[in-house]
């Protein structure tokens, strides 16, 4: 009788991430290529942020993304340092309906994004021409 391997193994998988950054909280969606994992809040910190792909996507390929604002660059180069590929993205860049610009709400902020890097319609061209102090 074979032993059951009830290990994780995301080798060879992409795991997308976006969040809308705020000073106390950010909102974070996950996605694979085709499915939304989830959505949730927490804590400002790259390390939990980590923490919870790496526990829950081991072995898979990180990418993360946020618009560019009040945070700058420290968010993005410390995912950067933990091995996630980080953007930072022109919120005009953003594919966003009549609909969305209405119902401003955090989460849905973050779950396009996610859908963006998904689909790579965004250019990460304010992460190479902009660095932090």
């Amino acid at each position: 009788m074979q032993a059951q391997n009830n290990k994780l193994d995301f080798n060879g998988q992409n795991i997308y991430v976006g969040f809308d950054v705020h000073l106390k909280s950010w909102k974070v969606t996950i996605m694979t290529e085709k499915l939304l994992h989830k959505t949730f809040s927490q804590d400002p910190n790259p390390e939990i942020l980590y923490d919870y792909l790496y526990k829950n996507f081991p072995g898979a390929t990180y990418y993360s993304a946020y618009e560019a604002g009040f945070c700058g660059y420290w968010v993005h180069n410390r995912l950067k340092a933990l091995g996630i590929n980080s953007m930072v993205v022109n919120p005009a860049d953003i594919p966003t309906t009549h609909k969305e610009k209405v119902l401003k709400e955090d989460a849905r902020d973050s779950r396009k994004i996610a859908r963006g890097i998904t689909k790579r319609k965004f250019n990460a061209y304010l992460c190479s021409r902009f660095k932090s102090a």
